[in-house]
């Protein structure tokens, strides 16, 4: 049985084939610019999406070491284990 991250990447695929052979299809100004944006929209959640396959340490170490708030309070006292 596949997962359902593998179900997102044919839906996701598929959409950007099918808004590909729509956009192509459109002569009309306006439809053809709503479906290049979709097709835009689509693209770079997938391309986000492989970012967190690809490199999920790398962005969490980016998101984590952004901001203060994460970083463990570090004593002045003897360090105990």
């Amino acid at each position: 049985m596949a997962s359902i991250d593998s179900y997102l990447h044919l839906i996701g695929f598929e959409l950007l084939v099918i808004l590909a052979i729509v956009g192509y299809l459109v002569e009309a100004d306006l439809p053809k610019r709503v479906v290049s944006r979709l097709f835009i929209t689509v693209l770079g959640f997938m391309l986000a999406h492989f970012a967190t396959h690809a490199l999920p340490n790398q962005i969490a170490d980016f998101i984590y070491s952004s901001h203060h708030d994460y970083h463990s309070i570090k004593s002045a006292g003897p360090h105990r284990t």
